[in-house]
């Protein structure tokens, strides 16, 4: 008589599910044996298969391959193997032992269009060792994946062979950023000169229409998309005098001339073009989300409201929301001291600052923000 396996769920779908994510593969064997029907059973609602729940179990693996999965099933929601999951995770040996049953190492066709390799690389932490392993069975790195890694030489094969790299942009998922929103997200300045140098522009937006700016966080990620910009800026400030008019600058001049801390530059565009400190420009939500307190308090000095609304992405904002988020702490106090209303709520999360600090993981953030709460 086959022994029952104890479990908190009387399903045998979810006793599967929970063996293989765990990791017991005594208990999932006899789960099959006893139900091997089962094998193809998938998890709604994203028909995750056995294969991507243990993608983190080398052990899990073996059994269900010698069982008869597929190495290469797909689920839904991503159209990832089970090896995307594996890689992202950081799990070498069982990256290893799918391509040694045959898994696909490369697995484009993923929803986030970023293969096997960018699935290592592109997100946090970055997995160099599983992308160094993936490169030794056949795969290739694109722009993504080379810039997340910090490789340069591999950057200037990709666009000598094919220039239009520069302008591959990422997912819906990513708001298809470009190469350069990407290097500036990642903070990596050496791609980010080397993306210039090969021709990157550094007025691109994403699908959002945010700028290269709105990726940085902290002052000194993106220096160098900063002076490109300023030399736009410079020039329209020639053409201004010769042709006897006020310079007609955009938001993002004002924000490459703060970031450069070109103050008298910055005052006298802000005294031909008012409206840049207006909210709808969104100045002072950059600098307070870049963590450039210094940019911050001119801006407030000069009137910005800190209360203004600015649609970031697919959520209208305050400068406390992003300040908060990504736990400035000074910008958040400089905010605070300057009328900033903790209590407002973000038009896609109803979420006030304190909800985005306590989201984010930023409890120094929280601490600020209760106390001038009890404050008040």
């Amino acid at each position: 008589m086959t022994e029952t396996v104890p479990s908190h769920s009387t399903d045998v779908d979810d006793q599967l599910f929970d063996a293989a994510w765990s990791g017991d593969a005594a208990r999932l064997a006899t789960l099959l044996d006893q139900h091997p029907e089962k094998l193809q059973v998938r998890k709604k609602p994203y028909d995750w298969s056995l294969l991507h729940l243990a993608a983190k179990h080398v052990n899990t693996i073996d059994l269900l391959l010698a069982r008869g999965l597929d190495v290469n099933t797909r689920e839904s929601g991503d159209n990832t193997y089970a090896m995307h999951w594996a890689a992202a995770g950081g799990h070498l040996d069982v990256v290893r032992r799918l391509a040694d049953a045959g898994g696909d190492v490369i697995g484009g066709g993923d929803d986030h269009d970023l293969e096997v390799i960018g699935w290592a690389t592109c997100w946090e932490p970055c997995q160099g060792a599983v992308a160094e392993f993936l490169i030794t069975r056949g795969a290739r790195h694109h722009i993504f994946s080379a810039i997340a890694m910090n490789l340069g030489d591999e950057v200037r094969r990709i666009v000598a062979a094919d220039p239009s790299a520069l302008n591959r942009r990422q997912s819906r998922n990513e708001n298809h950023q470009t190469p350069l929103h990407f290097a500036v997200s990642k903070n990596r300045p050496q791609m980010i000169e080397l993306l210039l140098e090969l021709g990157a522009d550094p007025l691109a937006v994403d699908s959002w229409g945010m700028p290269v700016a709105v990726h940085a966080s902290a002052p000194d990620s993106d220096q160098r998309v900063m002076q490109k910009l300023r030399a736009l800026t410079a020039a329209e400030m020639i053409s201004a005098v010769r042709g006897q008019r006020p310079p007609r600058c955009v938001p993002m001049d004002l924000v490459a001339l703060l970031a450069l801390r070109e103050w008298d530059t910055a005052a006298q565009i802000v005294k031909a073009n008012g409206e840049l400190i207006e909210p709808a420009g969104g100045a002072l939500h950059l600098m307070a989300k870049r963590n450039d307190t210094a940019a911050v308090r001119w801006l407030l000095d000069r009137g910005a409201d800190p209360n203004g609304r600015w649609a970031h992405w697919d959520a209208v904002v305050t400068p406390l929301h992003l300040a908060a988020g990504r736990g400035h702490a000074d910008v958040v106090r400089a905010l605070l001291a300057a009328g900033a209303d903790p209590g407002i709520r973000d038009s896609k999360h109803n979420g006030d600052a304190i909800g985005w600090a306590s989201f984010f993981q930023q409890p120094a953030i929280v601490e600020i923000l209760e106390a001038h709460r009890s404050a008040s």
